[in-house]
């Protein structure tokens, strides 16, 4: 058995090859995200993710958002909601603003087909079954045919933070419509191994059926975790991590830390930040490049993983492997 499931896939609506490592944006925790977006806009080169929620309330310029090649349009869940994803390190107190389907739709029609869009479904705060989910999200993306289809799965157990993988397993046919099929990466479980494993299996029940659907790990773009997951299954991955710490190293480190480390600590700190996103949008490009490369060859020097995390990861590999059935 092949020692990993990572390989290029295609978003097949719109010929597009992964890995794809999307820097996303979001006013939640970045209040001036609009000045930050125009600043960064040119050197979104391959792909960026912003929310309609950030649209509807101005927090983003619409003319501004078609500068990638692949624009992931997420539908505003994250902003509409008071919790907050793994890599924030703060938890501040957050409060959102109105935001409903209605809100969300009127949003989708605007949006024009300059650039490929990957829409995400809306994302509501009810619970329902994963057939229930589905179906409202085939409808949704009826209404937007010229859009490439990304189903964001929630879980549907009632009561449940988490998504019941196992059952979702037994009904991976549901999701066969779907151009990608995503889940938020702490959804997928307590741990990392949790996590990863999850993944693993939602991998091989779609490779059981026949379908290479791309995976989407929402929230989650720290280049070790991306290489985890990677090599479990998944392709795409975004998050607000690179706009909270510097990459250096694939290493994420507090940007006070950055400052000593790189030697630009008489630098402002507004002036280490900005240097500090440019230099961790160059590091996702080049991970992109070492997972495309390893996926061809196999060869684990390619990843250009430390050796203390290679060692890590290769033994979670071989713990899920073991105990998948």
């Amino acid at each position: 058995m092949n020692q990993h499931l990572s390989k290029i896939r295609k978003i097949k609506k719109i010929d597009y090859d992964t890995p794809i490592l999307v820097p996303s944006f979001s006013s939640k925790g970045f209040p001036h995200v609009k000045e930050l977006h125009s600043y960064l806009k040119e050197k979104l080169t391959e792909a960026s993710l912003i929310s309609v929620y950030d649209l509807y309330y101005k927090y983003l310029e619409h003319s501004q958002i078609y500068e990638s090649d692949i624009l992931i349009v997420d539908s505003g869940g994250y902003e509409s909601n008071h919790e907050h994803d793994i890599s924030d390190i703060y938890n501040s107190l957050y409060i959102p603003k109105e935001w409903n389907v209605e809100l969300y739709e009127s949003q989708v029609k605007i949006l024009k087909p300059i650039t490929d869009i990957l829409l995400v479904n809306f994302d509501p705060k009810e619970v329902y079954t994963l057939r229930e989910q589905v179906e409202l999200a085939q409808e949704s993306f009826s209404k937007s045919p010229e859009f490439s289809s990304d189903f964001l799965c929630k879980p549907f157990n009632y009561g449940e933070l988490l998504i019941d993988v196992d059952n979702l397993t037994k009904q991976i046919n549901l999701l066969s419509t779907f151009d990608v099929v995503g889940f938020t990466e702490k959804e997928l479980g307590g741990s990392v191994f949790e996590r990863a494993m999850s993944i693993y299996k939602i991998r091989r029940a779609l490779m059981k059926i026949g379908l290479e659907t791309p995976i989407h790990i929402f929230g989650c773009v720290d280049p070790i975790s991306i290489v985890l997951y990677f090599l479990c299954g998944a392709d795409i991955f975004d998050g607000l991590s690179w706009l909270r710490f510097s990459f250096k190293n694939n290493t994420p480190t507090y940007l006070n830390h950055h400052a000593l480390y790189s030697g630009i600590w008489n630098q402002l700190d507004n002036e280490v930040k900005v240097l500090s996103y440019v230099e961790n949008l160059g590091v996702l490009s080049q991970l992109k490049d070492q997972m495309i490369s390893f996926s061809k060859s196999s060869d684990w020097e390619e990843l250009g993983v430390g050796a203390t995390e290679l060692r890590e990861i290769k033994r979670i590999l071989k713990v899920i492997m073991q105990n998948y059935k």
